[in-house]
């Protein structure tokens, strides 16, 4: 019999694993914000490019909440599905942003960065899916 809780080397593997989640979705795109020139942003903060795009994105944010709800009550014995739900979230919110960025932006670049900025973050939540598994 083994020993119960944590495999041997889960909490190395943790941290290696969010060092790596924190280089692709934190600093890889803040580089690439610089060294093309695309406005800068604050961590934690709306970045909306105007009125609709705050509409557009209060609006999702409740849908989100709404449907994170729903999941929880209707498919609380499939936690993976609740980790599908707030991938496409985060997905669609960045999407957003690049969308209204490249609709709405004076500077070009900024809905650039935005692109790197979804697949990197669909890269890591691919493998971060697999890595669950």
């Amino acid at each position: 019999m083994g020993q119960p809780g944590m495999p041997s080397g889960f909490w190395i593997e943790l941290l290696i694993i969010l060092l790596i989640i924190i280089l692709l979705v934190g600093i890889i795109p803040a580089i690439f914000r610089y060294r093309m020139g695309a406005k800068k942003r604050k961590w934690f903060s709306y970045n909306q490019v105007n009125k609709l795009h705050k509409k557009v994105d209060l609006t999702l944010r409740i849908v989100f909440v709404i449907f994170f709800i729903t999941f929880a009550i209707l498919f609380n014995i499939h936690p993976f599905s609740t980790y599908i739900m707030i991938g496409l979230f985060v997905l669609t919110q960045i999407g957003v942003q690049a969308y209204m960025e490249w609709r709405f932006s004076d500077n070009r670049k900024d809905f650039q960065v935005s692109l790197i900025q979804l697949t990197l973050a669909f890269v890591t939540l691919l493998g971060f899916a697999f890595w669950l598994e």
